[in-house]
């Protein structure tokens, strides 16, 4: 006999069911029943039931809320079911609801308790496609021995306390198929984690908000060690004490670990750790100033990716002479004392230095020399700290990411013989990310490849700028100087979309020079990025005598945002309006996102030569 969904009873039987229900009155069975092809009852894929939403003020509007959603005709699978129950609920109304939704097939479901007791819902036990669960904020008294969760493969335990003898693995039980467990708890919970029996987990993260000692999958355990977790692939411990590792114990199949404020008891360093993982790829280690992981003795052989962040001064050493294979190495708030003259990353494909100091005589150009084939630069640096870079020539370089920022407003800065700034040599390189308030001189030598940069900067430039940039693409430029930062007979034959910000004094003759010399530009967008107040006294507008062929031609698009409306913004904009016959959209915004501003009512009588070119205010 084929299964008949609750909402397709007939409405005598949905009242009579509904009004047996224990804190379900009949009068609101009926109410319900009378709005059931009225009401606005609709389920969407995600949805999220919560009485202490304020648009639901009595329990009662909840409860028809809830069962006229649930049991809304046109309500079609769940991929995602949420229940937020602040107040208490009898057991078999949540097992109605759920029972509900494992008629629409749920896949994800979510319920949070504020602490309260649930009854595992039987009807789970049937269920085929429920793949994830969390459960948030409650407890959880019995586990029933025929329970079970057939197809879950991902379980979130989010504060959750068990009594009654129970604990996680007696929940972990009913889940023949589990690959990603979850468990978080605070100082009062007592989730017991030290025996996690699941042959088929391939990830487990384990946070604690308080100093948790445990013995990793220690002597508790009734199974070795090798039998629990032989296919687990990522392991993530936060705020845990490992008091032990266990010579015994292994993790062979284990491809990322990460270590987030964990300590080690006695003589333990993370090294014990590493050695129970003979094919770790992944490495991420975090670290407080309380801590007292060691890292300077990281000995991984297979290892390729590291990631050290740590919130305080740490000072390493790169001995990290069995690293052959690394290709990514991520370093935070850290500083290098030393670069040895043997030391060598020869597969390392990608480098991140956020806030890394380099003590002594060392300079990131001492570290880039030991990577022959680096690929990926991010420098990430602030005006307390020492990163100044005087050289990066890296000649297989393919995207360079500099943020070299003051923590204060921006102000301009001149050159000064001597002082900081950049000499980059990087002919390979194709996308440039490069954002500096701290520099003096910038150079860019020879880099004919490059597609896509974006370039901020407050000092004067060279003639040797954005001039080497001879393929660019896509440029997005920030600049203070009202000089034009490239060769007079430079052509930028490649450019078809420019972002040019309107920030400083002389952009506005900035952009006619720009203009001349890029023949293909289709797209245009003039915004200001920075509201820093310059003492420069404002470069008006030289309107060019010749109007490019460009702009008559190929200019499609113009976007302006922040428009102020100044004398200045309106020759600009009337400017580009009479002259470009192709011009397909002008939109234009100002800070107060008001489409009908005095200012912006200004630009309709302009005069437009195209007649398709929309005129949108943003």
């Amino acid at each position: 006999m084929e299964k008949q969904r609750l909402s397709e009873l007939p409405d005598e039987l949905v009242l009579k069911i509904l009004s047996s229900l224990p804190m379900f009155e009949e009068t609101l069975a009926t109410r319900l029943i009378s709005k059931r092809w009225k009401g606005p009852w609709k389920l969407a894929p995600n949805a999220i039931f919560d009485d202490d939403d304020k648009k639901r003020k009595s329990f009662e509007t909840f409860m028809s809320f809830v069962y006229g959603s649930l049991l809304s005709n046109d309500a079609r699978i769940l991929e995602r079911l949420e229940f937020k129950l602040s107040q208490n609920y009898a057991a078999s109304d949540i097992s109605f609801w759920v029972q509900i939704a494992v008629n629409r097939s749920v896949r994800e479901l979510r319920i949070d308790l504020f602490g309260k007791t649930l009854e595992l819902p039987s009807c789970l036990s049937t269920c085929r496609t429920l793949k994830e669960v969390t459960l948030h904020e409650l407890c959880i008294k019995v586990v029933p021995p025929w329970f079970r969760l057939p197809s879950l493969k991902t379980l979130h335990l989010l504060s959750v306390t068990f009594s009654g003898g129970n604990s996680v693995s007696s929940l972990l039980e009913t889940c023949p198929v589990l690959e990603c467990l979850v468990v978080e708890q605070t100082k009062d919970d007592n989730v017991m984690i030290s025996n996690i029996n699941v042959p088929t987990l391939s990830s487990l993260s384990i946070r604690s908000t308080r100093d948790l000692r445990t013995h990793l999958f220690g002597k508790t355990l009734e199974f070795p060690s090798w039998m629990t977790c032989r296919n687990l692939k990522e392991l993530i411990l936060h705020r845990l004490s490992i008091k032990v590792v266990p010579i015994w114990f292994h993790l062979p199949s284990l491809k990322t670990l990460h270590l987030s404020s964990v300590k080690f008891w006695c003589d333990e360093s993370v090294a014990s750790l590493f050695q129970i993982c003979p094919v770790l790829e992944c490495l991420v280690i975090e670290q407080t100033k309380d801590e007292n992981v060691v890292i300077s003795n990281i000995n991984v052989p297979t290892l390729r990716s590291l990631s050290i962040r740590s919130t305080k001064e740490l000072r390493i050493n790169l001995a990290l002479h069995n690293f052959r294979t690394l290709k990514e190495l991520i370093l935070h708030d850290l500083s290098i004392k030393v670069v040895p003259p043997w030391f060598n990353l020869p597969s390392l494909k990608a480098l991140h230095l956020s806030s890394v100091k380099f003590l002594g005589d060392e300079s990131v150009a001492s570290l880039l020399k030991k990577c022959p084939v680096l690929e990926h630069l991010v420098v990430d640096q602030t005006n307390n700290e020492n990163v100044m870079i005087s050289n990066i020539d890296v000649p297989t370089l393919r995207n360079l990411s500099i943020r070299s920022l003051s923590k204060g407003k921006r102000k301009k800065s001149t050159y000064v013989e001597g002082s900081n700034g950049f000499v980059i040599k990087a002919p390979s390189l194709t996308d440039l990310n490069f954002e500096d308030t701290l520099s003096n001189f910038v150079m860019f030598e020879s880099m004919p490849e490059v597609i896509k940069a974006n370039i901020q900067v407050i000092c004067d430039q060279s003639d040797h700028f954005i001039g080497s940039l001879t393929s660019i693409q896509h440029l997005s430029l920030c600049s203070l100087t009202s000089k034009t930062p490239y060769p007079a007979c430079t052509v930028f034959s490649s450019l078809k979309h420019l972002e040019l910000c309107t920030c400083s004094a002389g952009w506005a003759n900035l952009l006619a020079c720009i203009l001349n010399a890029a023949p293909a530009l289709r797209s245009l967008k003039l915004k200001s990025k920075h509201s820093a107040n310059y003492s420069d006294p404002m470069n008006l507008w030289k309107e060019p005598t010749d109007v490019p062929d460009f702009l008559s031609k190929h200019l499609e698009i113009l976007e302006w945002r922040q428009y102020e409306g100044t004398e200045q913004e309106r020759n600009v904009a009337e400017y580009i309006l009479s002259n470009a016959s192709s011009l397909k959209m002008a939109t234009f915004s100002t800070r107060c996102r008001n489409k009908n501003h005095r200012m912006l009512r200004k630009l309709k009588p302009m005069r437009r030569v195209s007649k398709t070119c929309q005129l949108v205010f943003d």
